[in-house]
């Protein structure tokens, strides 16, 4: 899982005939990063901000940050979670509240209509946090494949892998960082539990059937914890994990969709 640095960010957006902007910042004692386009640069535009899971990096999300036909109606942003970006790996942050946190600090940097906040696996509850904790802020969530109920944690291999002296030598920083986040997963998933009482915002849960990392019974969750009216349900029959990169379009024609509502 490579992460790229400013540089390397740069010169991918300029192959793309695009100009993005690098942020910085800090909170809870971690440099805060993340990566901005966009094509028309009016404060009157909304956001849409994606959250990677673990491990990942902002650059999971840039082939959404050169959609041109998103570009043509929000500022799109992708952010390192802290212990990801490149002057912070290897420094885990387990809490989901705080990295719900660095999303707000994020986004206090802009003005901006509405936030469409989109969180992948792990950043799912990470997006989750954000929204539960701003909802007039945010018009809608869009959680693929999220990691939501701490009864339906998996088990895996790395963590052990990390904990052994004899292995650790041999694990990469951004692993370590999610290997504690796994390990601490459950227990900081009960802790988000009270919050889904007070659910304002609209959530879009897409999942697959065969995802053998997040299982899809996590669906479950989400429709006991949102009410009918706030929640849409997409199922992927067959689909994996991936849900960033195998189903790109399923995912950008739900978030153009939510951009062309607020223009009706």
């Amino acid at each position: 899982m490579s992460v790229a640095n400013d540089e390397q960010t740069y010169d991918y957006f300029e192959d793309k005939g695009l100009e993005c902007s690098v942020g910085h910042d800090s909170i809870f004692n971690h440099p805060l990063r993340w990566v901005e386009v966009s094509s028309l640069d009016k404060d009157t535009l909304p956001i849409v901000i994606f959250t990677h899971g673990a491990p990942g990096a902002a650059n999971n999300f840039f082939q959404f940050l050169t959609d041109t036909s998103l570009l043509k109606h929000a500022r799109l942003i992708s952010i390192d979670s802290l212990g990801y970006s490149p002057d912070d790996q290897g420094n885990a942050e387990v809490s989901i509240q705080k990295q719900g946190e660095a999303i707000a600090k994020v986004l206090s940097h802009y003005a901006y209509p509405y936030v469409i906040a989109v969180g992948h696996s792990y950043g799912g509850p990470i997006t989750s946090s954000f929204v539960l904790d701003n909802p007039e802020k945010v018009k809608a969530a869009v959680l693929l494949a999220p990691a939501l109920d701490p009864d339906e944690e998996k088990d895996f291999a790395i963590v052990k892998f990390t904990e052994w002296k004899a292995t650790r030598w041999a694990v990469p920083a951004f692993f370590m960082v999610a290997a504690a986040e796994k390990k601490a997963h459950e227990a900081e998933l009960r802790k988000l539990l009270p919050k889904w009482k007070a659910v304002q915002t609209p959530f879009i849960h897409i999942h697959g059937t065969d995802d053998d990392i997040v299982p899809y019974e996590n669906i479950a969750f989400s429709e006991r914890m949102i009410p009918d009216s706030l929640l849409t349900i997409i199922t992927i029959e067959g689909g994996t994990h991936m849900t960033p990169w195998e189903d790109e379009d399923l995912v950008k024609d739900q978030l153009l969709q939510l951009l062309y509502e607020s223009h009706q």
